[in-house]
């Protein structure tokens, strides 16, 4: 036999493996903030009528509008990140599962069918903000090249 194939059915559910869900949801959050900045970049380049093509975190346009997308770049960075974006998201985590225990969530995932909770990793205090003004994004040199 040159291979196997295991055919997965609903009724073959297996718990969530925590540890690798903590471990992938940092990376998958920050991913998440520079899909959302490369959005928003190309919806306001749109709104300007600037050709805007993206790979990843690549942003091009035609050589008579990089100062503009630059420029539009740079504002909608500073949106983004001069939200209170992590209070948000511990706030959402809080509503959403905050009434649940991880012991609690596992029992109705198994009669409900859910999968992928991750268990609430915002329980006590968030880091503090630092001093950085994210504002000086508007006037930095090298930003995005």
């Amino acid at each position: 036999m040159l291979q196997s194939i295991v055919r997965k059915t609903p009724e073959m559910t297996n718990p969530p493996n925590v540890r690798e869900q903590k471990m992938a949801m940092p990376p998958n959050f920050v991913h998440s903030l520079d899909s959302t900045h490369m959005m928003l970049t190309a919806l306001h380049c749109q709104r300007h009528g600037i050709t805007f093509v993206a790979v990843h975190d690549c942003f091009w346009t035609h050589a008579c509008t990089v100062d503009v997308m630059n420029k539009l770049c740079r504002e909608q960075f500073v949106a983004l990140h001069d939200s209170p974006v992590l209070e948000n998201l511990a706030e959402e985590f809080e509503e959403k599962f905050g009434h649940l225990s991880y012991k609690e969530y596992s029992a109705k995932r198994s009669l409900t069918g859910r999968t992928g909770m991750v268990q609430c990793a915002f329980k006590g205090t968030l880091p503090g903000r630092g001093d950085f003004d994210v504002k000086q994004v508007l006037e930095s040199i090298y930003f995005f090249s």
